[in-house]
């Protein structure tokens, strides 16, 4: 079931109050409209949502207890292999009271332990078990990391939830900037786990659970690893690994049906999504409703593939077009939907898709991590490709290059060479970003700072240095997950660096989110079948060459695919979910870039400085140059610090 959960535990022993965990389950409402529970007992208290998937009768309503009463849960998630679980417990002597799968956890964490439990989860989740015998409380999130768990301790307290404004309703926060997970905002576009914005509230990093302690003692441990999967480990050979990855794909999505409600599936007309819908129309036999977006500006608009991809596959499809006032509404909402700030813009038509599927559905699949287990983004090769050449190029030389590019050419002045408005507007969204790639690819001395080169979505870590006014000024930024130890770790060869970096940092901490978010702001749970533990460790087992070569991308997923569509639909070039956000901001939201980097606005926050900002919105409309994801990024944030009341 997807729900939104939150708790206090309080380490002094003093009584939780009930109206502290009211508040936050009245912020997480719309992840479970359907009921909501609340306990509190002495130092523990804790709060649910529910939005009713699997037995949809009470029976399945939480906090839910053991038969004993001694655990107690709150859980937001599915487990898909409940059943077979169940079967176990069932030989093992448990009975139970209801169909939902809330029992099954609990019951396996009774059994099992924590440890032998987390090891039969097929799933997504993020539960909060509390042991009243042991007074120890528990935190857990799934090994993707597709459920979110946030918390906040002081040294008498910690709050947990699902959201950072279940927190936030809680009078005990502070809300206290962290100027790394600012610095990350404005870099990456996203705040990397364990961070969040705030000072003392972290994320709990996918595949690992905490233990608290009554006296506030905590244990964190890894119980899933990714990097335990080498690459080259598979043996077989290409065709024997289509065979079989054919067989672990339709297990994993037939297992994401499993629910007592109407299923949907997002179809975008890319390999991934087409490939979802492939395996459950033509080997599981499900009709499922697939439901698609697209855009007026035809460069952005991938409906016509999709209209494609359903009729080949004679698929029941839904088709809406976003409106430049349904894109103003979701921006209005967006701070609302993400209370953090986050910089990704394919936010907004996500939620506005969510919000149309659940006009049909109470459950839609996506196709999310197919790219980075499968090898999809083409800036893998292309980067790799840079990377090889300018590499051979000495350092001394590029540096010369990058020295005469920013003195001796400036681009601002080009700007106004470049030809008439309609001209400039269609070149430079792209140009001016590459031109600044170009740049800091010259400094790139090893294929670490290529990969955060790659991650950079904004500023460079250089570039922004200075932006912030006061003893901000400097400190801002330091690389957490995409540090040089961790990168170091991750691979032998510069290609599966990059898929495991974007696996376990951009998928987690962008996309995710993103899902996440968007879907449960309109009650629709999201379920994400290319996310199966099992197709992370085969994908990642694989040799290379049987992902990417020759220019093709995906070439096992296409292999696969291959059977039930056409060549068109398999070598479509891929766009990604974007929105004309170039055009947009010198459109129908520049009245929103106005308000919120008006100076006024600026100085009364105080985190931004007015001059620093001014000079980029100029460079943006005045030079017809500047990069929109900048100016993006800075009035995301003024929106989310106006607001969250954050100073």
């Amino acid at each position: 079931m997807m729900c939104g959960i939150c708790g206090q535990f309080n380490f002094d022993g003093a009584p939780v109050l009930r109206e502290a965990v009211e508040k936050m389950v009245t912020m997480l409402h719309h992840r479970g409209p359907d009921a909501q529970g609340i306990h509190c007992e002495g130092p523990i208290g804790l709060g649910h949502t529910r939005l009713s998937i699997i037995d949809l009768s009470s029976g399945g309503n939480q906090p839910f207890w053991s038969a004993d009463g001694n655990l107690g849960i709150v859980y937001n998630g599915e487990i898909y292999n409940y059943r077979e679980i169940k079967k176990e417990l069932l030989e093992a002597g448990y009975r139970f009271h209801s169909t939902s799968d809330t029992e099954v956890v609990i019951n396996a964490l009774e059994y099992w332990g924590i440890d032998g439990a987390l090891k039969r989860f097929i799933g997504m989740f993020a539960f909060a078990l509390w042991n009243s015998r042991e007074r120890e409380l528990v935190l857990c999130r799934d090994r993707a990391g597709i459920k979110p768990l946030y918390y906040y301790r002081t040294e008498h307290l910690l709050l947990f939830g699902s959201e950072l404004k279940a927190l936030c309703a809680h009078p005990a926060l502070i809300r206290e900037i962290d100027r790394t997970a600012l610095g990350q905002h404005f870099i990456n576009g996203y705040i990397l786990a364990p961070r969040s914005i705030f000072k003392n509230v972290r994320k709990l990093l996918p595949a690992h659970y905490l233990v608290i302690e009554s006296n506030g003692r905590e244990t964190l441990k890894e119980y899933w690893r990714l990097a335990d999967t080498q690459r080259d480990s598979y043996r077989g050979t290409f065709t024997e690994a289509a065979e079989q990855l054919e067989e672990l794909l339709w297990d994993a999505f037939s297992y994401r049906l499993v629910s007592d409600v109407p299923v949907g599936l997002f179809l975008s007309g890319g390999i991934d999504s087409s490939l979802v819908s492939a395996i459950l129309k033509k080997k599981a036999d499900v009709d499922i409703l697939n439901i698609t977006i697209g855009f007026q500006e035809k460069a952005y608009d991938e409906s016509t593939k999709a209209r494609q991809v359903s009729k080949e596959l004679g698929l029941k499809q839904i088709v809406h077009h976003v409106s430049k006032k349904e894109a103003e509404d979701a921006l209005h909402n967006f701070c609302e939907i993400f209370d953090e700030p986050y910089g990704d813009t394919s936010g907004i038509p996500t939620h506005i898709l969510c919000r149309l599927a659940r006009q049909h559905v109470k459950v839609a699949l996506s196709a999310d991590g197919g790219d980075e287990q499968f090898c999809g983004y083409e800036d893998y090769t292309a980067y790799e490709e840079r990377y090889r050449r300018i590499g051979k190029w000495p350092f001394d030389l590029r540096q010369a290059m990058l020295q005469f590019l920013e003195h001796g050419v400036p681009y601002r002045p080009l700007l106004s060479l470049s030809g008439s408005l309609s001209q400039r507007e269609s070149f430079f969204p792209q140009s001016i970003a590459r031109y600044e790639k170009l740049m800091r690819l010259l400094k790139v001395r090893d294929r670490i700072d290529l990969i955060h080169l790659m991650n950079e979505k904004g500023w460079s870590e250089e570039s922004l240095r200075g932006f912030f006014p006061g003893s901000a000024a400097g400190s801002v930024y330091t690389h957490t997950v995409l540090d040089r130890e961790y990168l170091g770790n991750q691979g032998t060869e510069l290609l599966d660096t990059m898929m495991r970096t974007d696996y376990q940092a951009f998928l987690r901490d962008d996309i995710l989110v993103k899902v996440d978010r968007a879907s449960m702001a309109v009650s629709l749970e999201c379920r994400d079948p290319f996310l199966d533990h099992r197709i992370a460790e085969f994908a990642f087992s694989l040799p290379l060459s049987y992902l990417s070569g020759g220019g093709e991308h995906k070439r096992i997923l296409k292999k696969i695919l291959g059977k039930w569509v056409s060549e068109d639909i398999l070598s479509a070039p891929k766009r990604g979910f974007m929105i004309p956000l170039y055009y947009w901001l010198r459109g129908v939201w520049k009245p929103f870039v106005q308000e919120y980097l008006s100076p006024g606005r600026i100085k009364r926050i105080g985190i931004l400085d007015e001059r620093k900002v001014q000079q980029e919105v100029d460079l943006f409309y005045k030079y017809h140059g500047g990069r929109a994801e900048k100016i993006w990024l800075m009035m995301n944030f003024q929106m989310w610090a106006e607001k969250w009341h954050v100073a």
